[in-house]
């Protein structure tokens, strides 16, 4: 697809604080429902912070791909609270399940083929992680939907752990930052295709060489 409408820049954004290892139910409640209403948000994940909307808002997605100013035809992973969730927008084998039970909550994503109701954006594919971070896990929980899981970041530049560059970057351009304070430097997560062959498609914390030997 094309990214057609103009940018604005003049977004009112709601600067929230929030701890993240014990958040205020109430604000999370609060920014599930946002998400749900086409919101986009920036919370902290277990690695860096992330960029946050429905995943199932093809206007949504369409928006965090010009924010970040991300070529079209790169994948948007996403978060989600359970495997049964997984299970109900992504195909999971055998193989994905066992990842799934040994390796999350945690920063391993997993591309599986996605089922009809996720909707085809980039390309065919169903890109999922089970967050470790609470605030991330618990806004997935609580939207019951896949929530986008990609860096707070301008395409091609590094990722942000800290909440004063996250605003200095994204205020004015999103809807809601969640000021968790500095994140422990985390790499983003493992990215692990196991549609077919185990391909590892971008290191990260998890190595490859201990997916694999789990797995044998």
């Amino acid at each position: 697809f094309q990214v057609h409408f103009k940018e604005n820049m003049n977004i009112k954004t709601e600067i929230i604080k929030i701890n993240p290892t014990n958040p205020d139910q109430k604000i999370i409640k609060k920014i599930a429902r946002e998400i749900l209403d086409g919101k986009i948000v920036i919370y902290p994940t277990e690695t860096c912070y992330g960029l946050g909307g429905n995943a199932l808002d093809k206007r949504v997605v369409k928006k965090i791909y010009k924010i970040k100013k991300r070529p079209i035809k790169s994948d948007i992973s996403v978060i989600v609270s359970s495997l049964k969730i997984a299970e109900k927008y992504g195909i999971i084998n055998e193989n994905a399940k066992k990842l799934v039970k040994k390796f999350m909550p945690g920063p391993l994503t997993l591309v599986v083929k996605r089922r009809k109701n996720f909707p085809e954006l980039t390309n065919k594919d169903f890109a999922f992680r089970i967050s470790s971070c609470k605030v991330a896990h618990d806004l997935a929980k609580l939207a019951r939907v896949p929530i986008t899981a990609t860096s707070a970041n301008i395409h091609g530049k590094p990722s942000i752990y800290s909440s004063e560059e996250v605003i200095k970057q994204f205020k004015g351009k999103v809807d809601i930052i969640l000021d968790a304070g500095n994140l422990k430097r985390v790499k983003p997560s493992t990215i692990i295709d196991i549609k077919k062959e185990i391909k590892l498609v971008r290191k990260g914390p998890i190595p490859f060489t201990k997916i694999t030997k789990f797995l044998q």
